[in-house]
């Protein structure tokens, strides 16, 4: 009877208000939230009295796929341990221009890591491709025949080309680089946001 008494009360005591509710609570990643992590802009930090050469700079960074990995810069330079050490990439993100491009019937330009494209017409499917990385989206097909390719050269967006097929338009957008990206849409404008 005592074992029967000591069972009940333990079972009792794991009890949870909600059985069905998982034990282990999954963590949010910062990176896949919808409001992840604002871009560095700047750190400063100075170092103690007794600090006279910078031999090594150490920098720990996430990749795109969660995976973390360290990159260490040699330095082996004199340094003044009275003045705060600056590490920013503040000015770079200030400083990106909007350029402006066309492909009749499209027009489009990057700012940031955005790309605009104006156009009317309805998105039928998108979707990526590797190696190059290429974001392709199939517009809905009007009455124009557009053809060609544009050289961007900016930061994220290398080259944008677009083509006919028998029902849709091609609009393919090759990356500098491995992103994810998500579309919206802002009056007759695509956004396509990279990240």
């Amino acid at each position: 009877m005592l074992a029967l008494f000591a069972l009940f009360f333990g079972a009792r005591l794991e009890a949870r208000e909600n059985p069905f509710e998982p034990v282990i609570q999954p963590q949010e990643d910062s990176f896949t939230s919808r409001n992840g992590k604002e871009y560095f802009k700047d750190l400063d930090f100075k170092l103690p009295s007794t600090a006279r050469i910078l031999k090594e700079i150490t920098i720990t960074y996430q990749n795109i796929d969660g995976s973390t990995e360290t990159k260490t810069i040699p330095i082996d330079e004199s340094i003044d341990w009275h003045y705060p050490l600056l590490l920013t990439q503040k000015s770079a993100i200030i400083s990106e221009d909007v350029q402006y491009f066309t492909i009749k019937p499209f027009e489009f330009f990057t700012q940031g890591n955005k790309f605009y494209l104006y156009t009317s017409a309805p998105i039928v499917r998108s979707f990526v491709l590797p190696a190059p990385y290429r974001i392709v989206i199939d517009l809905e097909k009007k009455v124009e025949h557009p053809s060609g390719a544009v050289q961007l050269g900016v930061k994220y967006f290398s080259k944008v080309s677009v083509g006919m097929h028998k029902d849709f338009y091609r609009f393919v957008i090759t990356l500098d680089g491995q992103y994810r990206y998500d579309i919206s849409k802002d009056g007759d404008y695509y956004i396509i946001s990279v990240q």
